[in-house]
């Protein structure tokens, strides 16, 4: 039960739409693929249960096939150097101290990153961020506006909201997917123009909600690039018949770097990705065999952070 002075989280932004939710099969195991499907709430718009496992045996006879026509695809991918135009947008980019937080262990380079040998580990796209992507950057893009969606410098232009709050808990509520916790951070009370409280202060935690550096980054290791974060845009750019992106890349000498670099996802099946005949590919998504829409309600990001706050005595 809510507390009385939290107020319900509502939509905010305006009704709740309808779009369509792409479904990659991936070579993973049944089980996968359905919690991955059942994941979103889409109940009322999907095939029963037997419906989808006949997709996905017809997937896993697809990437059978794959792995043996087309066995060593993703290797070796060729890297272009970046037009000599955007080095002034990279190096402002790189002097953010976001950009330098985020990326501050392994190594970084930049370059533009062929579409089609892009192993990706995310396996659902919403289609309507795919297609806001295509329609706000008509083809041809000049690279100035190509190198700003892929690195950006700002934050997006989401909505962004409180959307419930109490004494210890607060409710956050964006339209862009890559809202996350970002920091937590004590600062000492004479840096910080503060509202009025009961006391005297003698430190102030500021907790950091708000979007990440998002930008268009890969690892690569073993010889192939995967993708670690961007996947709605590039699939976005290779719709609009592009076949590079420009791209921060993190090359990984060891599966130490890979640890430091790389999502949990690509972590937890590295093998998958970068030992495979035929890892999954960007553009499996165009693949009627592999790739599956359902009808979807609009999904918002919602982050809650709670405070517990505990008070004793010790003998330190």
């Amino acid at each position: 039960m809510p507390k009385k002075n939290t107020p319900p989280v509502a939509p905010a932004f305006g009704p709740q739409a309808a779009t369509a939710e792409r479904f990659l099969l991936g070579p993973r195991h049944l089980e996968e693929w359905l919690d991955e499907v059942g994941a979103l709430g889409l109940s009322g718009h999907l095939p029963d249960r037997s419906g989808l496992t006949d997709l996905w045996r017809v997937g896993q006879k697809e990437y059978a096939r794959l792995a043996l026509s087309e066995a060593g695809v993703a290797d070796n991918a060729a890297i272009r150097p970046l037009p000599k135009s955007m080095a002034r947008h990279i190096a402002q980019l790189v002097e953010l101290e976001g950009v330098r937080r985020t990326f501050d262990t392994v190594p970084v380079a930049f370059g533009l990153v062929p579409l089609d040998a892009l192993i990706i580990s995310q396996y659902s796209m919403t289609q309507a961020v795919v297609d806001r992507i295509a329609e706000a950057h008509p083809v041809p893009i000049s690279p100035k506006r190509l190198v700003e969606l892929c690195l950006p410098l700002k934050a997006p232009a989401a909505s962004f909201r409180l959307a419930g709050r109490s004494e210890k808990e607060f409710t956050f509520v964006a339209d862009a997917h890559d809202m996350r916790f970002l920091d937590a951070q004590v600062i000492e009370p004479v840096n910080v123009q503060q509202a009025p409280v009961m006391g005297h202060p003698q430190a102030v935690i500021a907790l950091s909600v708000g979007f990440s550096a998002n930008l268009l980054n890969t690892v690569r290791y073993n010889g192939r690039i995967a993708l670690n974060n961007g996947h709605h845009r590039a699939l976005a750019l290779r719709a609009m018949g592009m076949t590079h992106a420009p791209c921060l890349i993190q090359p990984c000498a060891s599966m130490e770097d890979l640890q430091q670099a790389a999502s949990s996802e690509i972590l937890n099946n590295a093998d998958l990705y970068f030992d495979t005949p035929r890892p999954p590919l960007l553009r499996d998504f165009d693949n009627p065999l592999l790739a599956h829409s359902f009808a979807a309600p609009r999904m918002r990001r919602v982050v809650t952070i709670k405070l517990d706050v505990q008070r004793r005595l010790l003998a330190l």
